[in-house]
């Protein structure tokens, strides 16, 4: 639902609540009182409506209910008085009150409602800049900073680390243009992140190099990674100015939990240049720490 619309609704029914419910209640009880008697007995009664308008209401609704309501018993004790003068005055010093202290009650809510919605306003802010910070605007996925992020909270007893590099970047980009060189790092990035699951960690490291966790160990992470690789390689990347194909070079190794993270992408990073040096379009699996 529309966000104008959400609040076109919010305010009729803050409306219909704080302003028409009370005056249609404020008529049902006068009437009941004519009908039912004894004159005036109900009169009492509307020193609740100022209330139910605080409930739904503005400070300023509250206050026209609650003049209303007074006025309402004023001239309703006028036309059929009991002839209790005193009781009379003293309903109306009742009412009086009420719609005093209703009005103070709402008052106090609008302003706790107000200050809630700044807070949550604020809150909402904060994560959106954080979630800015740890994003990489290229390509959508978590940067540098957001990778280490994410996996202070790494608790896996063992997981498979890849880094993966695209081959040859700087040539594509001297041969394309540093246009087509961001389409084919997108493309690159979507293709990984399609090839594993949400729960998995896949960044972009910096440049053409990109960073994925998963939380399996290296028998099943490396047929992961293996299907990602394929993915990537095998079709050639749709860009502007056509098809591309592009090579990857990947290195993988085991995290054991309690392991630091600079030492497990040490080892990934070796195996990703043993993979370079062997040709490239390949990916190395690094020996166990």
């Amino acid at each position: 639902m529309p966000e104008t619309v959400q609040r076109t609704m919010q305010r009729h029914s803050q409306w219909l609540l704080s302003i028409v419910l009370p005056v249609v209640l404020i008529a049902v009880i006068l009437t009941a009182d004519v009908i039912e008697g004894p004159k005036t007995a109900y009169v009492g009664v509307l020193s609740a409506i100022p209330l139910l308008s605080a409930v739904f209401g503005t400070p300023r609704s509250t206050a026209f209910i609650s003049v209303v309501t007074w006025i309402s018993a004023f001239t309703f004790g006028h036309l059929a008085s009991d002839g209790n003068v005193r009781a009379q005055t003293v309903r109306l010093v009742i009412i009086a009150i009420f719609g005093v202290i209703a009005i103070i009650a709402a008052y106090v809510r609008t302003r706790r409602e107000s200050q809630l919605a700044s807070a949550m306003t604020q809150a909402a802010q904060a994560e959106a800049m954080r979630q800015q910070a740890n994003t990489d605007l290229l390509t959508g996925l978590l940067n540098r900073r957001g990778v280490i992020e994410k996996l202070e909270l790494h608790n896996a007893a063992r997981s498979t680390v890849a880094v993966i590099d695209v081959d040859r970047f700087k040539a594509v980009n001297d041969q394309y243009g540093h246009i087509v060189g961001d389409e084919i790092i997108r493309a690159v990035g979507s293709r990984i992140s399609g090839g594993v699951s949400r729960d998995d960690v896949v960044g972009r490291w910096g440049g053409d190099e990109f960073v994925v966790v998963l939380d399996l160990g290296i028998d099943q992470g490396t047929s992961v990674i293996e299907r990602v690789f394929n993915q990537v390689s095998a079709q050639p990347l749709a860009t502007s100015i056509g098809d591309i194909p592009v090579a990857i070079s990947v290195g993988v190794s085991e995290w054991v939990d309690g392991e630091p993270l600079d030492s497990v992408l040490a080892r990934a990073d070796a195996a990703l240049y043993s993979a370079k040096d062997s040709g490239r379009n390949q990916f190395v699996v690094a020996t166990a720490a």
